[in-house]
């Protein structure tokens, strides 16, 4: 494998042949695909093609061959000459969450600045000449709308540039992620009926279109691109800024119409995720972080104390309150237990039911639609607003009503507006018919999946040998159907 180093040019038949299979990508990518059946057999039309290009493509070394460990003592080092300061906390192993973290190496007082990171510390897209030609060349909505493409290309190019700058942090980057670009179509079909599903494909095909844009109208065009830029970099690349990338609430490189900086904070990004305070991990220590506008930099503060005598405790910051398909979509990993997630699934009025035409009315008189994609949380154990959309709710109580309620809410226009809040004063004979209701739909709903949780639970427990992608992918798929259970067991 080549990092840096000049490649082999491909022969003229190898260029004719990659060029075509471009071709032949952009293609099947811009075809039209909108039922599930459809969007899985593009991805694996792509996924096919795609294969075939990487075979092509020189193999180009995304890490200069040591393990991530022994590049950390380095890159501490460069961190702090750069003006990052630390206190009592280092970079270390942690393979509980895949990969390294951040942990205390003696006592640190409650409310004290853990690390700071200068602005000149942050990796981001700059108006300088290296990266001028790209940003003539790329299409000029895609530093507001798709900077992560922008500094993902910008990667790239720093990656192989001779004597970069950014070396020692680009050397203990991971050379490989478990984001959705890297699944195979098998990996894919473990999603099959999750919220995580259809965003996973998407964003399989949208990065294999932008590969395929770049490859035929800008790579030969960007000096720092013509000879490192391959699929296999490209996702590397992407699913670098998509796991670790910042929005910074300040413009710093001054594009025109944007108040915010899409950037990579050495340092501080080698910290995992987790938030305060949730049941079972309760322990667990989490950072506040915030952009200092006055001194131009970021700073990391420990909310509680951590004991001299403590032996080492892992250091977490929070990467923002995010849905379980979030995570695993735009992260690459599952949140146990997370108070934020939300889950969306298609509701609707049963036209067989009884009185279907007065509550079809009622619900038009509400604004709510008869059948919808409605999104709910945990029924207990939740941080968000409500467990349960407006829509929602309102459906499963009209649903729910007898033809007295129906009649009742119909003509009473002010109590009537009550049934779109969860948190509202309804008939308690009305809200256990509610809950029985939703019970009996989330149940209906658990029995679509081709799994049940009993059945991950057990290939979970029985197989250890498992691939780790496909292991994260049964994690997040139980996680989902945990969410629908807690309805059926709920109380409230």
């Amino acid at each position: 494998m080549n990092n840096g180093a000049p490649t082999k040019a491909l022969s003229k038949g190898k260029v004719k042949e990659l060029n075509g299979l471009v071709e032949e990508l952009m293609q099947h990518g811009f075809r039209e695909a909108n039922t599930t059946d459809e969007l899985l057999a593009q991805h694996r039309n792509m996924a096919g093609v795609l294969d075939r290009i990487r075979r092509i493509e020189p193999k180009l070394r995304t890490t200069n061959g040591r393990s991530r460990m022994e590049n950390v003592d380095h890159f501490t080092r460069w961190a702090i000459e750069q003006g990052c300061q630390v206190e009592n906390v280092r970079v270390a192993e942690h393979t509980e969450y895949g990969g390294l973290g951040l942990e205390s190496t003696g006592h640190i007082p409650a409310g004290e600045s853990i690390i700071t990171v200068p602005r000149s510390l942050f990796f981001y897209v700059t108006n300088e000449p290296r990266y001028r030609k790209l940003l003539e060349l790329m299409p000029g909505a895609m530093m507001s709308e798709q900077g992560n493409i922008m500094l993902a290309l910008a990667l790239v190019m720093e990656r192989f540039r001779a004597k970069s700058f950014w070396k020692p942090y680009l050397d203990l980057l991971p050379d490989r992620y478990t984001t959705p670009l890297y699944y195979t179509t098998e990996d894919m079909g473990e999603l099959a009926d999750t919220e995580a599903f259809l965003p996973a494909l998407k964003l399989c095909k949208h990065i294999a279109r932008q590969y395929g844009f770049i490859r035929k109208f800008v790579q030969e065009k960007v000096d720092d691109l013509r000879d490192c830029f391959t699929y296999d970099v490209f996702r590397w690349a992407v699913s670098t800024v998509m796991t670790r990338q910042n929005k910074v609430p300040v413009n710093l490189a001054e594009f025109d119409g944007m108040d915010f900086t899409l950037a990579l904070i050495p340092l501080w990004d080698m910290a995992n995720h987790a938030y305060p305070d949730i049941k079972g991990h309760e322990d667990r220590c989490v950072a506040e972080t915030c952009y200092n506008a006055a001194s131009e930099q970021l700073e990391c503060t420990l909310t509680r104390e951590i004991s001299a005598a403590t032996v080492t405790v892992p250091i977490f910051i929070v990467y923002g309150k995010r849905t379980d398909a979030e995570f695993l979509v735009h992260n690459g990993f599952v949140c146990p237990r997370n108070p934020y997630t939300s889950v969306q699934k298609r509701f609707t009025l049963v036209p067989a039911i009884p009185h279907y035409k007065e509550r079809s009315h009622l619900l038009e008189l509400l604004g709510i639609p008869t059948t919808g994609m409605f999104a709910f949380g945990l029924a207990t154990g939740r941080r968000l607003p409500a467990p349960i959309s407006p829509e929602l709710i309102t459906l499963a109580r009209v649903s729910a009503m007898n033809d007295k309620e129906l009649e009742h809410y119909t003509l009473n226009a002010t109590e009537r507006q009550t049934l779109c809040a969860y948190f509202a004063s309804v008939p308690v004979e009305l809200c256990e018919r509610t809950n029985r209701w939703l019970a009996t739909v989330m149940k209906i709903m658990l029995l679509r999946y081709p799994t049940t949780i009993e059945q991950d639970e057990a290939l979970l427990k029985g197989n250890r040998q498992m691939h780790h992608i496909r292991r994260l992918l049964i994690e997040y798929r139980l996680e989902e159907k945990q969410t629908l259970h807690s309805w059926l067991t709920s109380s409230k």
